[in-house]
């Protein structure tokens, strides 16, 4: 019983003298010898049982059956430049929206830098961003509505993972006329008795700042509570008071009437980059984990 199955390299010559017409032009547009062609074309008909070519005055004239079989192996290639087309959109991102959020100081400060690298690499690519508060961060994954979200706070959710990827460290936002701004590093007890603008006890920022002052043997007293660091920076800009802040948000551009200051001693503000591990993870995605290493890498850690 004759087996009907033919290999990818007996259908590529094949369907290249089709093509051609010729066994000289398939050779040359396979890079193959004419010997080799001619004896594959033999060999061919005798596996499947009927001739391919009628061979006159030196001429290969295409069969019935050539004809049939060309058909069937064209609509074959067609379809694998469909696929092939099929992976280049994917590899570049097109047709694919990237939905990211982000803590309001990493998503001011560092990941623009980070996005800017992804559509480098995929010029297709729709970006969608959001700003996430504590309370957003969890759904925001959870109901994947975002595919990442980079965070200054580990998500606790069953469908969430979290990995701890850097970190940041707090740093003292004073008015440029204060009596420390021109100092290098300060430490919580040089400014404990000034007007502190801190944040809820129940955020990553509260926290830090609480255990700061502990540690230092200090009692925080706290002039006004704020959400978010970029609008404690705005209230030291209008001599409101000093501010403890990360050094994300320290990055950005900010009013003259502002200093940075470093702490001898500063807390650590650890960086989580977050995805729902029931969503499929994507080459985009990959790579975006790969990009937020880099660049965080480049930081000064807390």
């Amino acid at each position: 019983m004759l087996n009907p199955m033919l290999t990818m390299r007996q259908i590529e010559m094949f369907r290249a003298v089709m093509i051609t017409k010729t066994v000289s032009g398939g050779a040359k547009l396979l890079g193959a010898s004419q010997p080799g062609i001619s004896r594959m074309l033999a060999h061919m008909e005798d596996h499947l049982g009927f001739r391919l070519f009628d061979r006159t005055k030196g001429r290969l004239m295409p069969t019935h059956e050539a004809q049939v079989l060309f058909e069937d192996i064209q609509r074959l290639y067609d379809g694998l430049a469909g696929l092939d087309h099929t992976v280049r959109r994917l590899a570049k991102g097109e047709d694919r929206i990237f939905r990211v959020g982000a803590s309001p100081s990493l998503g001011h400060s560092i990941l623009p830098a980070m996005l800017a690298q992804l559509t480098a690499s995929f010029p297709g690519l729709t970006l969608q961003f959001d700003i996430l508060s504590v309370d957003q961060a969890s759904g925001y994954l959870a109901t994947q509505r975002g595919d990442y979200a980079l965070t200054l706070f580990p998500i606790d959710h069953p469908n969430v993972l979290s990995n701890r990827i850097s970190a940041g460290r707090l740093v003292c936002a004073v008015p440029a006329d204060h009596s420390l701004a021109g100092r290098g590093k300060i430490t919580v007890e040089e400014i404990a008795g000034d007007q502190i603008l801190s944040f809820p006890p129940d955020t990553p920022h509260g926290n830090a700042i609480a255990a700061m002052f502990a540690l230092a043997g200090c009692t925080l007293k706290v002039a006004s509570y704020l959400r978010f660091a970029e609008t404690a920076v705005a209230f030291v800009a209008h001599g409101m008071g000093v501010a403890l802040v990360d050094s994300f948000t320290a990055m950005q551009p900010h009013a003259e009437t502002v200093r940075f200051l470093e702490f001898d001693q500063p807390a650590s503000l650890p960086v989580y980059l977050n995805r729902n591990l029931e969503a499929p993870r994507a080459i985009i995605g990959e790579s975006f984990e790969g990009i937020a290493r880099k660049v965080l890498l480049k930081l000064p850690r807390g």
